[in-house]
């Protein structure tokens, strides 16, 4: 039968296990987490890179010729502007998001 100090040199090893398994768990979430946060932010700056061109696009194809017209450069200045705060509150949570893990 066992005797009591190897029962408790037994227990703190597997305490010690647990926390190196614990501190690996994560470590990986946290590489999981700033990973896809990178990627949502990449993302972002995309998608709205694409509205701002698509918008510009359309404006023009509006009435049919060439270039933008004094109105439809309000249009699409009102629009961008839009746009960007919009990417800019984006921007800001996710920078909050990065703060917080790292």
């Amino acid at each position: 039968m066992p005797n009591f100090s190897t029962i408790v040199i037994l227990i703190i090893i597997l305490i010690i296990v647990a926390l190196f398994y614990a501190r690996q768990q994560l470590f990986s979430w946290y590489r999981r987490i700033k990973k896809e946060t990178e990627e949502a932010e990449d993302a972002v700056d995309s998608a709205f890179d694409n509205l701002k061109k698509k918008i510009e696009k359309e404006i023009e194809l509006m009435d049919n010729e060439p270039g933008l017209s004094k109105e439809e450069k309000e249009i699409r200045d009102r629009l961008e502007e839009a746009l960007s705060s919009s990417s800019e509150t984006i921007k800001k949570e996710l920078e909050d998001i990065k703060k917080l893990i790292d």
